[in-house]
Formats: structure tokens, sequence, C-alpha cells
């Protein structure tokens, strides 16, 4: 009788330690997901691989800029958002073509296919160790979306055991303007 109160208890113990391993362990999107490296504008935040900083934040509700010999105008019922990036490569050659806000609301916006050809966008550039270079990402989104946001850097969207820059903005910073004018440089 003894014996079989002692195997009943060895079973219920063993549930107990199951369940307790299975609800505390984390899941492969989170053993495998992005190695994250926290900011705020206007410092460097350096991860392993690359290091950015938030050199300007400027929002326009119409972007003005010269591609191919002409000029090009893109309004937009939101505002634009075009974030000026410095950053620099540690180790190896890398691209940065995974840029994303993340609004005041937690909902994610990515680069703006709109102004694809928009002059000095860092996506379309490879960073080099060793060289430092800036560029812009452009962003279209909701104004109410402006008031908290944070700006996400990695070398491609859904990075795995890969650096990945979680950069705030401040919004009291952001200079606006009713038509940004983009230069050929990207300024």
């Amino acid at each position: 009788m003894i014996r079989a109160v002692f195997y009943a208890a060895l079973v219920a113990l063993s549930v107990v330690a199951l369940i307790a391993l299975k609800e505390t362990t984390p899941s492969y999107a989170m053993l495998t997901g992005p190695i994250v490296t926290r900011g705020h504008a206007g410092e460097t935040v350096s991860g392993r691989a690359f290091s950015g900083k938030v050199s300007q934040v400027r929002k326009a509700k119409v972007l003005s800029y010269e591609s191919f010999g002409r000029k090009v105008e893109r309004s937009t019922s939101g505002v634009w958002l075009v974030v000026t990036v410095d950053a620099a490569a540690s180790t190896e050659t890398l691209p940065l073509q995974a840029a994303t806000i993340v609004g005041a609301s937690g909902r994610s916006y990515r680069q703006s296919t709109r102004v694809d050809s928009v002059p000095g966008a860092l996506s379309t550039k490879t960073i080099q160790p060793g060289l430092p270079t800036s560029g812009i990402f452009v962003f279209e989104l909701p104004e109410a979306e402006t008031s908290r946001m944070s700006l996400l850097l990695a070398r491609q969207y859904f990075p795995q055991l890969s650096d990945q820059l979680d950069i705030s903005i401040d919004a009291d910073k952001l200079g606006s303007q009713a038509v940004l004018e983009i230069g050929n440089d990207g300024r």
C-alpha cells in the first residue's frame, strides 16, 4: 500500500515538474530571435556587427526630391518621416536593408516603397568596416503614431540570432514642415 502511494506521489510530482518546465521554457522564436540593443536618438547604439546613430528626424506632409533628372513630389494623408542615420560596420561588410518604425500604438511601419528612388537612401548602400556612412530612411505613417516611436535597424527583416538596434525617437525633437526638400545627398 505504501509503495502504491509512493509511486502515485512520484508520478504527480513528475507531472508538476514537466508542466513547470513547459511553461518556463522560452519559445523557439524567442530563442532564435534578434539580439536587441536599445538606445536613444542622438547617441551611438552599438551591436556586435554594426552601430547606428539617429542624427536627425524630420516630418512633412509633402516630400520633394529629384530622381533621374526630374522633380518628384509625393504627398500623403498621414506624414512622411525622414530619419537620418549614421551607420558603421564593425567586422564585415553588410547592408542595412531592414528599417522599421514602431509607432505609439505598437504598430510597425516599414520603409515606404513610394519613394524608392529618393537620393541618399541608406538601404541601398553597403556599409564597410572602418568607413562610416550616413543616409536616410523614409516612412509613411499616421500623424498620431509620431507621438512615441522607435526605429528598429537590422540587416534584414525578422533577424535570427543577429543584431537589431532599437533606437527610441523623442517626439519633442521632431522637425516638422509642410514640404520637405531632399537634396541629392539625401539631406
